[in-house]
Parts: structure tokens; sequence; C-alpha cells
């Protein structure tokens, strides 16, 4: 298992990213089953730890003991962003793979970790990698943000007038002499490393773009580093032997609806759509895409039924398989955070968004999104649609109330 924490869907090539390159997860993906909407429940970094072990008992641990599974915990995270203490306490052994300022790269301590973690697994393991590399500040290659920042067109056209009127201006003067300054090599534009949590301003086009072009290069870096980790997996034979399950506890606000980070629960896509990635042994069931929605709950079924252990309802392995349909019909999601509180639902044609508290001084009003279509959320269409936003917006209240 590899927990992806700040990991928007919307990032990866398998999600239908056309402009990051995400080579090595493409490949896994394309080995894989792919979950198309797997949407948080609470966006929070501990509920996705209760959600994905069945509680802050971690009784998913603790029954994966008893069917003789040991289960094995990596935390390749900077320890700002541990999870609670409960978390560390169902587990048979918890590794240390920190990033380390020495190293060239933050999953370097992961990488010389495993050779020898996996010579001891043993043959029914569970083994869980926490990873906080999309988290800003962000370690970013200069070569790699070069190659997501685009030239100004306009800027190119000024400088081909500006070249054209010089050389016209040579051929005036060819006979006569010219002194030349020596040339200044220009300062690189470096990355936006540390970007701050809290608001952003939307009209401000250049800003956004360079902050995505600085978490274009994290996520294109990230891609490069998981693929060496993939690779020793691989030469273990353990792309034959074992499920691979790809996840995430958050997505990453970059400024596409007025925030970076987690600021506000404001609950569209580029915050609760995540990606959900199994790779069953072999690659059985490559290239199967599970149009159904699923949420961070049904990960503790999934990963009893893998091991052959009673797992109850919500197991996700029928699904990936082809023999059943995910049982949700929609996804709810909600969220407090800063002093503020929203409740969401996404249905096969509508996200509903309905605040539930917003701070003082603060406007925040209810909204309805056409979906598919409108995926990234631009267009409230609730004003239009009034009947069907008052519908979902009472039983969002109706399930808050209970």
């Amino acid at each position: 298992m590899f927990a992806l924490r700040g990991c928007p869907a919307g990032w990866l090539g398998a999600y239908g990213n056309e402009w990051v390159a995400t080579p090595n997860l493409d490949r896994l993906a394309a080995e894989a089953v792919v979950f198309d909407r797997h949407v948080s429940d609470r966006p929070d970094p501990a509920t996705a730890c209760a959600a994905w072990f069945g509680g802050t008992g971690t009784p998913v641990t603790t029954a994966l003991r008893a069917g003789g599974v040991r289960a094995v915990l990596v935390r390749a995270n900077h320890p700002e962003n541990d999870g609670p203490d409960w978390f560390y306490a169902g587990w048979d052994e918890v590794f240390d793979a920190r990033p380390a300022d020495a190293d060239k790269s933050p999953l370097d301590a992961l990488l010389r970790l495993l050779p020898d973690l996996l010579d001891r697994l043993g043959p029914d393991f569970l083994l869980f990698v926490d990873i906080d590399r999309l988290l800003p500040p962000w370690d970013i290659r200069q070569d790699v943000f070069e190659a997501y920042v685009e030239d100004d067109p306009e800027e190119d056209d000024d400088e081909e007038t500006e070249a054209d009127e010089s050389d016209e201006d040579e051929d005036e003067d060819e006979d006569e002499e010219a002194e030349t300054e020596p040339l200044v090599p220009e300062e690189p534009v470096t990355p936006w490393a540390d970007p701050p949590t809290g608001p952003f301003d939307t009209a401000n086009a250049d800003a956004r773009e360079f902050l995505h072009a600085s978490f274009a290069a994290v996520v294109t870096s990230f891609d490069a580093e998981l693929g060496k980790v993939f690779d020793q997996l691989r030469n273990r034979g353990l792309d034959r032997s074992a499920a691979w399950l790809l996840m995430s506890d958050f997505g990453l606000p970059l400024g596409e609806h007025g925030q970076i980070g987690r600021h506000r629960p404001w609950l569209h896509e580029e915050l609760v759509h995540l990606p959900l990635i199994l790779r069953l042994p072999d690659a059985d069931q490559a290239c199967r895409r599970v149009a159904g929605f699923t949420q961070p709950p049904d990960v503790a079924a999934t990963l009893l039924d893998l091991f052959g252990l009673p797992a109850g309802e919500g197991s996700l392995v029928p699904a990936a398989r082809g023999l059943a349909d995910p049982a949700r019909t929609r996804a709810v999601t909600r969220l407090e955070l800063n002093g503020a509180a929203e409740a969401a639902v996404r249905t096969d044609g509508w996200a509903c968004l309905l605040p539930l508290r917003v701070p003082d001084g603060e406007v925040r009003e209810p909204m309805l999104f056409e979906k598919p279509d409108d995926r990234w959320e631009v267009n409230d269409l609730r004003g239009r649609n009034l009947d069907t936003a008052e519908e979902l917006e009472a039983g969002l209240r109706d399930a808050q109330q209970g």
C-alpha cells in the first residue's frame, strides 16, 4: 500500500491529465484497476487513516495478525506530517525512512531500506508506505521545473520585432563601429517551493501558472522516484505475487477556487477527488476502469478480502474483477476546518456543495455543478436548477443532523 499524502487525482495521467509527465504511475495504472470516482468522505489525514484501517483501534491490522499476516508500516514522511499516535499502535513493526537533507532525492532513504526490509517480511505481509513527497515545502529539481515553464508568446513576438529593428539599424550603420557591452547571464527563474497555506487571488493568472508549474515539477520528480521503488518490487517478483494499492488522504488545492492547501473546507474537485489504483497479482484485470463511486472506508474491507479473510460488506475486490459494481450510488463528504464547515454530495449528474458554517466576514453560498461535464466545478448552476439543488441540500442537512 502506498499512501500518497496530498495527491489530487487530476494531476495524474491515469485520471486524464495530459500535460504532467507521470510515466511510472501511468504504467502502474495500465497494469491495474483504476477507480475513476474515488471521493474522500472527510479530506483529513487522521480521518483517512481511520477509514483505511477500520477505526482508531486499527481492527484491520488486528484481524490480519490473527490471520497470520504481518503488518509493517514504513514512514517515508517528515515527522511534522506524522499521523496520530493511535495509528502507529496496531502494527507489528514500524520503520523510519525519513527524507534526509544529505540525500539527492526525498525517497533515497526508502530505497536504501527496502532491500533488507523485503528480505525479512516473509510470505504473507502487508507493507504500508506513508509518503508526504507532494506536501509543501517541496523539493523541486530546477531542470524539471524549467521544462514546465512556458515562454510568453507575446514576449517572443516583442523579441522578434526588436531583432528585426536591430538588423535594419545594423544595415544602415554597417560602416560605423559599435561598442558592445558584455552579456550578463540571466538569473534562472526558481520554482515556488513553499507556497503559503491560505487565500489565493484567482484573478492572478501568472501566479497560478507559476504555482502549477512548480507542482508539476514535483509530481514528475516524484513519479521518477516511485519508479525506482516499483523496480525494486518487480525485481523481487512482487509484481506477480502481490497486490499493490495506491491511494491518497486528500487532494491539494492550488488556487483553483481561491485557496492554497487545506485552508477552508470548501469541498471542490481538487480537494476531494482522490486516486485509487489497485494492481492485482500478475496484473490481473489490467486496464479495467471502475466508474462507480468509492470512498476511503471501502479500503478496510478490501484489504481483508485481498488476504482471503472475512471482509464483510464494502470490499472493492469484486468490482476490481468485474463481478459487481460498487454499492455506492453517491458520495457524501463533510469537513470542519479552521472554524468553517461544509458538506457535499456527488451523484451521477450533480455535485452539490453546502456551506454549514462560514467564518465572519467571508461569503460562501450553496453551489450546484453539472457532472461529469463541469469537471473542475467552474459554472454554478444552482439558480437554474433550484429544485434539484434544494433536494440535495435537504438530504445533506438531514444527514448532518442524524
